[in-house]
């Protein structure tokens, strides 16, 4: 009798819902806000602070990310999730936002509530301790007022630009800074599109 009380697995549970309402989950360009949120409230049942992305389909497959939303505490049941994704023919399921190539990071602008993050103009200074591994970035017209919402978009964008597993694990600390105007302070600075290229060699000097 106890087994019938048995709480269901809320990992097993979502798979289950997700492949119940799998074909109206492929319509979600026609109301892609409803969607998300009823698959987000789908999601909050395993746990609370995951970030679902549906991509529009290509070769006729949807891929969907499944993201921690840059929290290192979320990854193990993120992974978890993925790896226990059923497979569905015409859906994708990865874990954690994926780095994005250079040339697609160039031409994207990220808008933080009323304020746009272009990388193609945006700035880094690494500082480096030991092991650890610290980035500043600069960006145009942040101030106090906007720094929360400059610097959530900009872990969002870095997202994109290392990969939110790199951007988390490879990285110890990040700080977001209004842009210099002195030529000699901007001489020390690189650009933001270099940073994936520059934490990656990091790295690799400091496994050998």
């Amino acid at each position: 009798m106890l087994g019938l009380f048995k709480k269901q697995d809320p990992i097993e549970k979502f798979w289950r819902w997700f492949q119940a309402n799998e074909k109206g989950l492929r319509e979600f360009q026609k109301n892609p806000d409803k969607i998300l949120t009823q698959v987000l409230d789908s999601a909050r049942q395993i746990q609370i602070g995951l970030a679902i992305e549906f991509e529009p389909p290509k070769n006729n497959i949807i891929n969907v990310t499944i993201s921690a939303d840059g929290n290192r505490n979320l990854f193990p049941i993120v992974k978890e999730i993925v790896e226990r994704a059923p497979k569905i023919e015409g859906w994708s399921f990865v874990a954690f936002r994926q780095r994005m190539s250079s040339d697609k990071v160039k031409g994207m602008v990220l808008k933080a509530q009323d304020h746009e993050l272009n990388p193609d103009k945006m700035k880094f200074f690494p500082v480096v301790s030991g092991d650890n591994l610290d980035v500043i970035i600069y960006a145009n017209n942040v101030t106090e007022e906007n720094y929360n919402q400059v610097a959530y978009g900009g872990l969002l964008l870095l997202d994109n630009i290392l990969g939110e597993y790199d951007c988390v694990t490879k990285v110890r600390s990040y700080d977001f800074q209004n842009m210099p105007t002195k030529l000699e302070e901007l001489k020390d600075l690189k650009p933001l599109l270099d940073l994936a290229e520059y934490v990656d060699n990091f790295h690799r000097k400091r496994n050998k």
